[in-house]
């Protein structure tokens, strides 16, 4: 399951999320950047820039598999940023998912275990690291937002998945480390659960409903005031599902490619229910929109 870019997106969420998750205390106001260093074609994903020129420029690599090449990168990112910001001091901090990930390089391994405060590197690991926020402060939204990616146990997942939702969406963050939050999780959710339809992690989530467990129908009953037939209630039902459907799916969309062109939310909002969990399982392999495009003129 892929990791990297949703904790990218959660360190750049929210200046409270990057010292959770790295220990960086950023003085003043900070910009955090992917930027693309064209002589070379590389990309450099998390790049934190303060606005204050004597606080360091930070480039961070999140590693989630076993690779010997890291520490070389991170100092070549390291590098290519000091050439971009002639003059300012540049760090670098190496997030691994676990230990088991850590190649533990020669030279840059002894430095670390003897580095100083003043040492340019630092490394973290992620489970550490949470397992830390769990004892200090269990209630963190951070915490619900990893839940899809940390626990390997689907029932145990399935039974803890509607408590974490609501926790993240009644959230007090921001609103958009909330949003950012809630599109993690998602993402994550339907990486995991990939064999279910999008309507039955819809109803996981608790975003669905089933119409006799709701307090109005309930109250009609029992007043023996039926307002609709048999056939009109399915049809009421299948709209709820499918609206809810589209707004999932709209959603991860517009946080995969940014905003959606106003003809492509049309497309996507008329689709019905089937093929919008059809769409909801291919989203997970699309890299462009283009991608989407090729989607909808297929099913269409």
């Amino acid at each position: 399951m892929h990791s990297d870019k949703h904790i990218y997106l959660l360190l750049g969420a929210d200046p409270e999320f990057l010292y959770r998750l790295t220990g960086l205390r950023i003085e003043g106001r900070y910009r955090f950047d992917a930027l693309d260093v064209k002589a070379l074609e590389r990309r450099i994903d998390g790049v934190v820039v303060p606005e204050d020129e004597a606080e360091p420029i930070w480039a961070i690599e999140v590693q989630a598999w076993r690779d010997p090449a890291i520490y070389h990168r991170l100092l070549i990112d390291m590098g290519l940023l000091g050439e971009r910001y002639p003059g300012r001091e540049v760090r670098g901090l190496l997030l691994f998912i676990s230990p088991g990930h850590d190649p533990k390089t020669p030279p840059w391994d002894d430095c670390l275990i003897k580095a100083t405060t003043h040492c340019p590197l630092r490394r973290l690991y992620l489970v550490k690291v949470l397992d830390q926020l769990q004892t200090s402060d269990p209630e963190h939204p951070l915490l619900a937002a990893f839940l899809p990616y940390l626990v390997e146990d689907r029932a145990r997942l399935r039974e803890q998945v509607p408590s974490a939702y609501r926790r993240l969406k009644q959230s007090s963050l921001p609103d958009f480390a909330r949003r950012q939050c809630l599109d993690v999780f998602q993402s994550w959710l339907l990486a995991r659960f990939d064999d279910l339809t999008l309507e039955e992690i819809l109803a996981m989530l608790g975003e669905l409903t089933p119409l006799e467990q709701t307090r109005a129908y309930r109250e009609i009953v029992e007043k023996n005031r039926p307002i609709w037939h048999d056939e009109g209630r399915q049809e009421g039902r299948q709209e709820g599902r499918q609206r809810e459907a589209c707004t999932l799916i709209l959603r991860l969309l517009k946080r995969r490619f940014g905003p959606l062109t106003s003809e492509r939310e049309a497309r996507i909002t008329a689709l019905p229910l089937e093929r919008l969990e059809d769409l909801g399982e291919a989203l997970l392999d699309f890299s462009t929109s283009a991608d989407l495009d090729s989607w909808l003129a297929r099913y269409e």
